[in-house]
């Protein structure tokens, strides 16, 4: 793609919210994700193991700091977050996801639950943040070149994680987002 051919895509965008940025970019790294694992399938090379596990790990980061953000209805830019007090800054997944209300955390829960079919209160998907996923994989694995042995994650869970968030934040986006007119 050259210059021009992306101009005219982002042109296509045109202005949208931060959370409206913020998921879109979430959903696009988790897409991502799912091209490396479909090249790491085609051609069996496990070097995309890494880069699957980093977009996706970045997909759930960003969608913890989507629910931040959704609390400031007002914010239209990281500017205005920083003059609302709000820090996106930071990677650890337990730490983020306490800074969500309640009421959005019990909704992530309610939607782990759906997809997993066991049954997850927020406090069970926080655990599965910190302990199932290491609470930074992002950061991990974006470095695995520098770590010795061999390194594994859960895969489905992490798939499931992002699932989840990404049902629950879209659901957040219905009640959130203008409506469109018809046309």
């Amino acid at each position: 793609m050259d210059k021009a051919q992306l101009d005219a895509l982002t042109a296509q965008a045109g202005s949208r919210s931060l959370n409206s940025a913020i998921f879109n970019m979430a959903r696009a790294y988790s897409e991502t994700g799912d091209l490396a694992e479909a090249a790491m399938g085609r051609s069996k090379n496990a070097d995309f193991a890494g880069p699957l596990i980093m977009c996706k790990s970045f997909s759930v980061e960003m969608l913890l700091k989507f629910f931040i953000i959704i609390e400031h209805p007002t914010a239209k830019t990281m500017v205005d977050l920083e003059k609302l007090g709000v820090d996106l800054r930071g990677h650890v997944y337990s730490k983020l996801f306490d800074r969500i209300s309640a009421s959005r955390r019990r909704n992530i829960g309610a939607s782990f639950s759906k997809l997993s079919s066991k049954t997850t209160d927020e406090a069970g998907f926080r655990d599965i943040l910190k302990t199932k996923l290491g609470d930074d994989p992002f950061v991990f694995w974006r470095y695995i070149y520098e770590k010795s042995g061999t390194h594994h994650c859960d895969l489905q869970t992490l798939k499931m994680v992002v699932h989840a968030l990404g049902e629950a934040a879209a659901a957040e986006r219905q009640l959130v987002e203008p409506k469109k007119p018809a046309t």
